[in-house]
């Protein structure tokens, strides 16, 4: 199942970074899906039109320019502050937690980025995630966080593409085969639209 949340993941990714704009499409067929998809397949259905909700009622993210979002304070000491980093910094570390997550093991980080969720329909399951964008809002890329307060969707968390900041204790974990990687305990501060 985790497996098919990183081709979720990653549809959105490539759909983002294809200039497809409010299409999810991809990342809901292949989140629901039991076959096996290539990327050709999921950048090919990243063009259909999408519709109004992730098919878990969550609703579809737009493409926000980076540069235009007011990041809330957060009270967080972290060893590694990515909110004092440029949004070009900020994506190349994110970046590179993600190629070389052995690196960050153990470390507080604070980082600012956009509100995203991913429910998994078969386990019923919540994943949060904190999406950062390049200088040119044409990449993104993203840090899936677990809330150190007992919180619950979604009465207490903010709408998808709401600016948030995070702080937490970088972390791997494993389902099945393959490794994800998290804030854990984190604590959040949600900004405003």
């Amino acid at each position: 199942m985790k497996k098919l949340i990183a081709i979720a993941l990653c549809a959105v990714t490539a759909a983002l970074a294809a200039g497809c704009s409010n299409s999810n499409t991809a990342a809901d067929k292949a989140a629901g899906s039991s076959k096996t998809k290539t990327v050709s397949d999921v950048l090919s259905e990243a063009q259909t039109s999408a519709p109004d909700t992730t098919g878990n009622g969550a609703p579809i993210p737009t493409q926000v320019d980076p540069s235009k979002l007011v990041y809330p304070d957060l009270d967080y000491t972290a060893e590694l502050d990515l909110t004092k980093m440029s949004s070009t910094m900020v994506y190349a570390e994110v970046s590179n937690m993600i190629k070389t997550p052995k690196d960050y093991m153990d470390k507080t980080v604070k980082m600012n980025g956009t509100f995203d969720v991913f429910v998994d329909p078969k386990t019923d399951t919540y994943y949060y995630s904190c999406i950062v964008q390049d200088a040119t809002a044409c990449c993104s890329s993203g840090i899936e966080f677990s809330p150190k307060a007992d919180m619950k969707f979604p009465d207490d968390f903010p709408a998808v593409g709401t600016p948030i900041t995070v702080g937490g204790v970088f972390e791997t974990y494993k389902d099945g085969k393959t490794t994800y990687l998290r804030l854990k305990d984190a604590e959040i501060a949600i900004g405003k639209t």
